[in-house]
């Protein structure tokens, strides 16, 4: 049986690449630190995906699975016997793996082994560059012309949304995961190194800044903006806050100026398919059995307030279309009132309005001149 291997066991590993290469036909190959999922996984070699929409409810099972520490000698071995492999940990934590997938590298050229394509399933920009930068530091001359050849890295946008689980829920397995219906997997087909293998829901695609955009300026933007004025509204849920008429009325505009914006840089693309994206977000925005909350849409405004994030970086992209980003910037502003506190991003940032005003946390979180057209629009709806 053919071998991928999904470096990462939580959310979108479990949830969605595992179940993608396992659907596939590939026996899936985990690896993590966590030992109680290490356990489970090597105990039943199945797990439970439950997938959840309005009046819906279905348990798919995943099989052909098992796992192995991240922290042993055998994660690089898997690594370098893989046919294809995926990442699903965070950006944050890319450069605390690097050391075995170098390692798993240098091994599979030993050994003569095929190319190796890596699905990065870590919805960033330029992740690809980032990890052959740091996989080519460890790697010596001879390796990094092998890795040239060998070596695909391939970005991915990731879409599918994972709610929580109950206590109940969690006590059943720690494998199981639940999710909603969407299962689209867009690629980088420039990425690939060798054919593009054939895997359910798939979908190479190039030029991919696209969809990169359109998951944080369209999806991302639009579900913290929906996220922000629920707060102020008081609404525990985004399936309550989407129902409400003005918070509706103000997500879909905001996502209708981005569209103009996408297609304005990508004219390739039809205006119609950037729209039925739309109208499908804002239909899975209500989905009540997702209960996602408005505190984790919400978490981290310091993160999601940065000038290359969803808010900031949709309203400049939007300028720089020659577009007024009117409603974008009334989510900005829902965010920098966003006073949760149970969220330590939020408490800093209200503590540094209260102390230093707008013009300093423009400057230091936004990077934004006071006197730049974004700052201003910032400050006169605030």
């Amino acid at each position: 049986m053919k071998k991928a291997l999904m470096y990462g066991a939580g959310n979108i590993g479990r949830g969605f690449i595992g179940k993608v290469f396992s659907d596939s036909g590939y026996e899936v190959c985990f690896i993590d630190i966590d030992k109680n999922i290490i356990s489970a996984f090597n105990k039943d070699h199945e797990y439970n995906v439950k997938i959840v929409a309005d009046g819906f409810e279905k348990l798919d099972k995943v099989s052909n699975v098992y796992a192995v520490d991240g922290n042993t000698e055998e994660a690089v071995k898997e690594i370098s016997e893989c046919e294809i492999m995926a990442t699903a940990v965070g950006v944050k934590v890319l450069p605390y793996i690097i050391d075995n997938i170098a390692n798993g590298i240098k091994m599979r050229m030993k050994n003569q082994k095929g190319p190796l394509n890596i699905i990065l399933a870590e919805n960033q920009l330029d992740v690809d560059a980032l990890m052959k930068e740091m996989i080519y530091k460890k790697l010596n001359k001879e390796e990094q012309e092998w890795a040239d050849k060998n070596l695909g890295l391939v970005e991915a946008s990731i879409g599918r949304m994972v709610p929580p689980l109950t206590e109940e829920e969690r006590k059943e397995s720690p494998l199981l995961i639940a999710v909603e219906p969407y299962s689209e997997l867009p690629v980088d087909s420039k990425g690939f190194k060798g054919p593009v293998p054939e895997l359910v829901g798939l979908k190479p695609f190039t030029p991919f800044s696209y969809y990169i955009k359109r998951k944080l300026f369209l999806h991302n933007m639009g579900h913290a903006i929906c996220a922000y004025l629920g707060w102020q509204k008081k609404y525990e849920y985004i399936y309550d806050a989407i129902r409400d008429q003005e918070i509706y009325n103000k997500t879909k505009s905001a996502m209708e100026l981005m569209i103009r914006a996408l297609s304005k840089e990508y004219p390739q693309i039809p205006i119609d398919e950037i729209e039925a994206n739309k109208d499908d977000l804002l239909q899975r925005f209500h989905n009540r059995a997702l209960k996602d909350t408005i505190a984790r849409v919400a978490n981290d405004p310091l993160r999601k307030l940065r000038r290359d994030d969803r808010l900031v970086g949709a309203a400049l992209y939007c300028l720089d279309s020659g577009i007024i980003p009117v409603e974008i910037v009334e989510g900005i502003v829902a965010a920098l009132k966003y006073d949760n506190p149970n969220d330590s991003a939020a408490m800093k940032i209200q503590s540094d309005l209260a102390e230093f005003e707008l013009n300093y946390v423009m400057k230091h979180i936004m990077e934004l001149d006071q006197n730049s057209e974004p700052a201003m629009l910032i400050s006169n709806a605030f």
